[in-house]
């Protein structure tokens, strides 16, 4: 079986992918020390404990408070490095309309070892210029 070659275009993905790397283990590291949230209309991101959280929130009226007034919250657990998790909360509010959220947390060591797929797989490529045969070096040697 004949390992495949080292290309430009595989060599461009490998430099990004570890450029990315490099991002995400840096956002991984700072989690441990400094909770990152993102909220927009309903929709939040946030980074903690070595975790990457997706919550939507639906049915929520225009006012920003309105959380805040029902006493609703999202539970975090404790920091557990294996645990993915998907799940479905429905909270009754004052208005009388539910709540519906929608959570998804996956740990962050998962994408960083997607990450190194492609340069690893650069690796184990041999160079665009080698030959396919190691033993055939050059084929114009004169004998001795």
């Amino acid at each position: 079986m004949r390992r495949p070659t080292r290309t430009r275009r595989l060599s461009i993905a490998a430099i990004v992918s570890l450029l990315a790397f490099v991002a995400v283990a840096t956002a991984d590291v700072r989690s441990f020390w400094i909770f990152d949230v993102f909220y927009l209309k309903g929709i939040g991101f946030q980074l903690n404990y070595g975790r990457a959280q997706y919550e939507q929130w639906s049915g929520l009226p225009d006012s920003e408070g309105f959380i805040h007034e029902t006493g609703a919250a999202i539970k975090y657990s404790t920091w557990d490095p294996l645990k993915f998790s998907v799940f479905k909360e429905v909270l009754q509010s004052r208005v009388g309309a539910p709540i519906i959220v929608f959570d998804a947390i996956i740990p962050l060591w998962f994408p960083l070892l997607l990450l190194l797929i492609v340069p690893v797989r650069w690796l184990i490529a041999r160079p665009a210029n080698a030959p396919a045969f190691r033993v055939i070096t050059d084929a114009k040697q004169e004998p001795a």
